[in-house]
């Protein structure tokens, strides 16, 4: 991770020349990996293109065989930037292979002419078929060492291993490492392959599958990988997954140059800040913050190759291979019977190990023992829960896997139980966050869905039920209690608490007071139809009791009194009383009528016309009362400003005018 033209582990690996800083932005970028049987010819034909040699164990010189993924740089003649992905053939290594093949643009599926197609050839032409992998060149190597009748018949050979797949057309270019015959067909080929690649995802956020970690002199960890989708910037902070753990980028280099930023579809090192190497391993991925979450379960659609001697059972051990990690799991069929060969079927994987995958991704499944691959297929959903079949419930599944965004934005909302935002919503489904913003507001507006004032969204149906329930429940307050003008707020959200979301509940709320369903006033919320006017019977006992209450002075009976008298109206009559401004609750045990407070105010006014100070006994002596009245009524006066506490003695407050 330097410039200094001194060879690091990470130069030797990748391919790189001569350091140096440079801006990818505007290259063409594409990933090319390599397929096929063991020795023939795959890290020949990448060094006669390339120069370099991908073979860097040392085993792998001694026995000269691939064992691991190598890697190097290709900037063919249309002026495309290729990463090439070397990967082993030996059966033994196909999980390495596995690791490499994943996010390539274009496979080169080599044929050693001598040979013919082998069996290692089958299984990686299935892998790449499982992955979904469209473009493609076969590559017929070694053809210096065979007379054409025979070149002829492996041609035929291989046209017919592709029949039937997206590589059914792909050009075969005949090709000799040793004489270079073939080299300008092949990257002629490689150039028309890639300009028909689908492009990258580059404005979608990044992610990363780990494929290599070590440690570099002065940088610390690093690791390697292709990068799926996105941009990675220096700086840039990302989520390590499975582990959950949050990592900064200290420096970006491709092929050893070190850049500022790389994009999707490059080859990418990264020098990592703030953790230790024995904390990655392959397999792990890198992704921008809180754009995927790790699962144990996926929700998916699995494919049995055709090829498979028998049936699949319901409920097997399996290795998953996604990116560059290997997680042993049960592959569990959710339709109730075993799949057949060459048939496809939704099933679940529950995995022993967190996997890090998104809606769409293409998998690869291998038998536990012996190993070797059975199928794979697409993850439909990345963080599932546990699903059998007898439960039934596919169609949802169903509609997630192959319904329209607006479809599954519906479907989503079903289970949500308050108002989510576009962002999370984008998140849960994997989907592209403008599109899905666009999509949820065009939903709103044609009343397929609802959404709230703060662009927060929920289900049709669970909107109208809480609306419903609200209006509801105020209505019946006012028919049961016609002497209040209304239910206090918080005691009608504390009733709905087991029922509606709080955020759901305050945005439906507000919705039904714009729409004149219902009004409020202070606290209090009642029908916005109805007119509230006090009963006459309830209104003749509140003028009793306020003459009551008047006649006593301020040594007022207590609340417990008059309430004894009054019986089952008490309540009533009081919350009319508070409702209507002509009772006040100066304390927990007495209440006086706004007439008497309003004097007491005049009396408080001329006293501190004259008087600087007021002590508790001045305030015996204004208003006749005891200390047990005198006291609650000198707290009041301080609650609402009249009076001022200083000591043991009051002053004048703000509140009260001259």
């Amino acid at each position: 991770m330097t410039a200094d033209p001194r060879p690091t582990p990470e130069r030797r690996a990748e391919g790189a020349g001569a350091g140096g800083s440079r801006s990818p932005s505007q290259e063409r970028r594409a990933i090319v990996g390599t397929a096929g049987h063991i020795d023939h010819g795959k890290t020949a034909l990448v060094r006669r293109l390339t120069g370099v040699d991908t073979d860097r164990l040392p085993e792998e010189k001694k026995r000269g065989i691939s064992i691991d993924l190598g890697f190097a740089p290709l900037v063919t003649p249309a002026g495309v930037h290729a990463g090439i992905v070397d990967v082993p053939g030996h059966e033994r290594f196909v999980k390495n292979m596995l690791a490499g093949v994943g996010g390539i643009d274009l496979v080169l599926l080599v044929i050693a002419a001598d040979e013919g197609v082998m069996p290692q050839t089958r299984e990686h032409f299935a892998i790449v078929k499982l992955l979904g992998i469209e473009r493609g060149v076969i590559v017929l190597t070694k053809s210096d060492l065979v007379e054409r009748a025979w070149l002829d018949e492996v041609a035929r050979d291989a046209r017919a291993l592709v029949a039937g797949s997206p590589l059914a057309q792909a050009p075969i270019v005949e090709f000799s490492a040793v004489t270079g015959a073939g080299q300008g067909e092949l990257l002629a080929a490689i150039d028309r392959e890639l300009a028909l690649a689908r492009a990258r995802a580059e404005a979608e956020p990044a992610r990363l599958p780990v494929d290599r970690v070590f440690t570099v002199e002065g940088f610390g960890t690093v690791v390697t990988g292709t990068l799926w989708r996105g941009a990675i910037r220096n700086g840039d902070t990302l989520d390590l997954l499975p582990q959950r753990a949050s990592v900064r980028v200290r420096r970006v280099q491709i092929h050893g140059h070190t850049v500022e930023a790389a994009t999707a579809g490059q080859r990418t090192a990264l020098a990592l800040h703030g953790i230790e190497r024995d904390r990655l391993a392959r397999g792990d991925w890198l992704v921008a913050p809180n754009s995927l979450t790790a699962s144990r379960i996926l929700d998916v659609r699995f494919e049995l190759l055709p090829d498979m001697p028998r049936e699949w059972p319901a409920y097997t051990r399996v290795r998953f291979h996604l990116g560059a990690s290997e997680i042993i799991g049960r592959l569990v069929l959710l339709e109730g019977r075993p799949v057949l060969p060459g048939d496809s079927m939704l099933a679940q994987l529950r995995l022993e190990y967190a996997a890090v995958a998104a809606r769409g991704d293409r998998f690869v499944i291998r038998q536990y023992s012996p190993s070797r691959t059975i199928g794979g297929g697409t993850v439909i959903d990345p963080v599932a829960s546990k699903r059998r079949w007898r439960e039934g419930g596919l169609g949802t599944l169903e509609l997630h896997e192959s319904g329209s965004l607006a479809a599954r934005l519906v479907q989503h909302l079903e289970g949500e139980t308050k108002p989510v935002s576009a962002e999370l919503i984008a998140h849960a489904l994997d989907a592209p966050s403008s599109e899905t913003t666009d999509t949820l507001a065009r939903l709103a507006a044609a009343n397929e869905i609802a959404g709230t004032r703060e662009n927060r969204y929920v289900s049709r149906r669970r909107w109208e039920e809480a609306c419903a329930a609200i209006e509801s429940e105020v209505r019946a307050f006012a028919s049961q209690h016609p002497a209040r003008y209304g239910v206090p707020k918080g005691d009608l959200k504390s009733g709905f608490k087991s029922r509606i979301d709080g955020a759901l509940f305050d945005a439906a709320f507000t919705q039904l007071i714009a729409d004149e369903a219902i009004a409020q006033r202070g606290e209090l919320v009642r029908p916005a139809d109805s007119p509230w006017s006090p009963p006459a019977e309830l209104k003749a006992a509140l003028e009793d009791l306020e003459r009551q209450l008047e006649a006593a002075g301020y040594a007022v009976p207590e609340n417990a009194e008059w309430n004894a008298r009054l019986g089952a109206r008490a309540a009533d009559v009081a919350a009319m009383g508070f409702f209507m401004g002509r009772l006040v609750r100066v304390s927990q045990d007495l209440t006086y009528t706004m007439k008497q407070l309003e004097q007491l105010r005049a009396r408080l006014a001329d006293w501190f016309q004259k008087n600087r100070a007021l002590s508790v006994a001045n305030f015996r002596d204004l208003t006749g009362a005891s200390r047990k009245f005198a006291v609650p009524l000198l707290e009041h006066c301080d609650r609402v400003g009249w009076t001022t506490r200083a000591g043991d003695e009051r002053r004048r407050g703000g509140a009260l005018s001259a």
